[in-house]
């Protein structure tokens, strides 16, 4: 296996796999060190990858609608339908994560690539690894622009 397959192989361990594995266990099942692993993860921000596949939209989405509809409540319950500065200034806050959760977000990104490659590991293998390396080199300079 070459150094690039490696890297692929510790991508797909440490970013896409849900299984939890330390980075010596990555390391091991890659066939690289610890510190080549650790200097792939902070060049290639694998971490912040890692992080964004985790969280999905929709579950952003409707913990910021739920704060948006409690504060909602707080304004009708305790202040007749008037809210303070510091009440509006909270539902402003939440309004702005909501616009920009239904923007196109970097984990939606990963969120198609991962079914495309699940379609495309079933009915063309052999096109897999090009484009998983495309599609992770997309996902980093995008997480690099944002």
């Amino acid at each position: 296996m070459n150094q690039e397959e490696k890297k692929q192989r510790a991508y797909e361990f440490y970013v896409l796999s849900s299984v939890k594995r330390t980075r010596k266990e990555i390391a091991k099942l890659a066939q690289v060190t610890e510190k080549t692993l650790r200097e792939w993860i902070d060049k290639y921000d694998w971490d912040k990858l890692r992080e964004a596949r985790q969280i999905t939209r929709p579950q952003l989405l409707q913990e910021a609608y739920a704060q948006l509809k409690a504060i909602n409540q707080v304004i009708q319950t305790e202040h007749n339908n008037v809210p303070n500065k510091e009440l509006s200034d909270a539902k402003a806050v939440i309004r702005k994560e909501i616009e920009a959760f239904s923007s196109q977000p970097i984990h939606r990104y990963i969120e198609v690539f991962e079914e495309f490659i699940e379609w495309l590991s079933k009915n063309e293998p052999v096109q897999l690894n090009t484009f998983g390396t495309l599609s992770q080199r997309f996902i980093q300079e995008l997480s690099k622009q944002k």
